[in-house]
């Protein structure tokens, strides 16, 4: 299918591209935004080249195209356990009524929101008001929270979805129904090889595509050491399960992935098994010129690909399923 015949898309707070990733084949990404440049990097090497760079709130309105749907996940760290939890009154929770502001002026057809689940969760009263916001700006709205592990992912990983679709167009979205695929972590990492062992500021993706292990933070011997006399810490050691899916990864695991350690080996997981528990094929690239710490946190960061994916065949089904109904 050629560009000129897909629906046009802009992506806001794009990050290293997992939801746009979803989108990408049935949708024309013609614009896309990113503060960070390590998450821009990885963007442009798997998405489409071209993105603008820098703070959303300092794009002027014009500069940014008319498309059929916007599509964005506002910075989510002022509302999660694992961040700041600062909710809207954070410098980061704001973004939420930024990218209700890009909607309100530029109308698109429809527009989707993804946030962590502690938006529904410990700040309901501003999910509340962005819902009645965006229902009186226009738009038939639904939501869903939706857990990866239910698309066929080895992760659980919820997230807050909102769509919303234009009242002129006649029809509220429908979520996916999950497909309840499980999966375990032996079942994303089956067929790796051994990764290479590189230091911790080497720059390299690996015989195999960004599966490399640093036994920096932590060392095999610091791993044995905290499992043999544990100790009062916040953030403990924890060994994922061969037959489970693994807990949510959070941009934490940039740091030191104590708690995200391989289930047999003295070692945090490599970044191509991260993004395997995100449901992403090994054709899906981050580039050795990106920082080992950037690469876990634009994963700590994503949504997982066949969440995406699911999100973007039925936002197009629905909306040509319209299409064909006005022209009938």
């Amino acid at each position: 299918m050629q560009n000129i015949n897909k629906p046009t898309i802009s992506s806001f707070f794009s990050g290293m591209g997992g939801l746009d990733y979803g989108f990408k084949d049935l949708f024309n990404i013609q614009w896309a935004n990113e503060s960070n440049p390590h998450a821009a990097s990885c963007y442009t090497a798997n998405i489409v080249p071209h993105i603008r760079i820098g703070d959303i709130t300092e794009i002027p309105l014009n500069e940014i195209p008319s498309s059929t749907g916007f599509i964005g996940g506002p910075t989510c760290i002022d509302y999660s356990s694992d961040g700041a939890n600062r909710g809207e009154s954070g410098e980061h929770g704001k973004l939420v009524w930024v990218y209700l502001e890009m909607i309100r002026n530029l109308l698109p057809e429809f527009f989707l929101f993804e946030n962590v689940a502690g938006l529904f969760d410990r700040h309901f009263r501003t999910f509340q008001k962005l819902l009645d916001h965006y229902e009186k700006t226009g738009f038939n709205v639904s939501w869903a929270i939706l857990n990866a592990s239910h698309f066929g992912v080895a992760q659980n990983r919820k997230r807050v979805f909102i769509a919303g679709i234009r009242k002129d167009l006649g029809f509220h979205f429908k979520f996916p129904y999950p497909p309840m695929i499980k999966r375990s972590v032996q079942d994303a990492f089956h067929n790796l090889p051994s990764p290479d062992t590189i230091g911790a500021r080497e720059r390299v993706l690996g015989s195999f595509p960004n599966h490399t292990a640093t036994w920096e933070s932590p060392t095999p011997a610091r791993i044995q050491d905290v499992i043999l006399f544990p100790r009062n810490q916040r953030r403990g050691m924890r060994r994922l399960e061969w037959d489970r899916p693994s807990p949510t990864i959070t941009a934490h695991i940039s740091k030191d992935g104590r708690e995200f350690l391989h289930p047999v080996e003295n070692r945090r997981i490599t970044v191509r098994e991260a993004l395997r528990l995100s449901g992403f094929p090994d054709d899906f690239i981050l580039p050795a010129s990106i920082p080992l710490s950037a690469q876990y946190r634009c994963i700590g960061n994503c949504v997982a690909y066949p969440v995406a994916s699911a999100l973007a065949k039925s936002m197009y089904q629905q909306l040509m399923y319209t299409e064909r109904r006005d022209l009938a």
